[in-house]
């Protein structure tokens, strides 16, 4: 539990958001159970875990540079695409609009509307995500998702956790690493921003990496309610 000084010390918040924010592993399962059906695949949780690895991977080749940037819709598409095929299947037109669909489909988790409007009363909170920028803006209307900004990393041309990414918001909002706090469902993610100097907060969402006995957070909580009540 954070202290008094530790809430006064810190003026923005920093949010990842597909995982954090929204539902990702819920969202991509359901795709993967539609595709799946569409093109005969009997076992849709092989198809769902083929697809996020394959989407992992390709991110990560960008990542290291061993591939150029791609906006992040393609790099979904292509992976479903990996997926279907591995499992002896023939991606179709209907596979390919249910897979365009994902943007639209992610759901905010119950606590994220109340709370994010809570925490901008008294300080800057944004969006920074692998997502493509028109996809956070219907994303945060249909949720109700309230943000001062949304930063997608496409418009550096790379993805989290390359430090490209959180230099691009530190420059981009004139944040004060040591005064904001990164929040993230995603221990890799929170590593990465801790690197830059950010503070950071684990928020615990099913579906999600679980940190390992060697991370150490500034804050750990199971909810955006907690994070509130933790910050004031």
């Amino acid at each position: 539990m954070a202290n008094h000084d530790f809430a006064a010390d810190i003026d923005a918040i920093v949010f990842d958001v597909v995982g954090t924010l929204v539902d990702e592993d819920a969202t991509l399962a359901e795709v993967a159970r539609r595709v799946a059906d569409a093109v005969g695949v009997g076992d849709t949780a092989e198809l769902h875990r083929r697809w996020t690895t394959a989407l992992d991977e390709r991110m990560g080749a960008v990542v290291s540079g061993a591939e150029p940037w791609r906006p992040h819709r393609e790099l979904v598409a292509d992976a479903a695409t990996d997926a279907i095929t591995g499992l002896g299947a023939t991606p179709s037109a209907e596979t390919h609009a249910l897979v365009s669909s994902v943007d639209r489909l992610y759901r905010a988790w119950s606590d994220v509307a109340d709370a994010t409007a809570r925490l901008r009363r008294g300080r800057l909170v944004a969006g920074v995500s692998n997502g493509d920028l028109d996809a956070l803006a219907r994303l945060a209307n249909t949720n109700r998702i309230s943000w001062d900004v949304a930063l997608s990393t496409g418009t550096v041309h790379t993805f989290k956790p390359a430090p490209d990414a959180y230099r691009y918001a530190v420059e981009a909002l004139a944040l004060e690493p040591a005064r904001t706090l990164f929040a993230a469902a995603h221990p890799w993610d929170l590593r990465a921003a801790a690197e830059f100097g950010f503070r950071t907060a684990y928020v615990a969402r099913p579906g999600a990496e679980r940190p390992t006995a060697d991370d150490r957070f500034d804050l750990a909580v199971d909810n955006l309610a907690e994070l509130y009540d933790v910050l004031g």
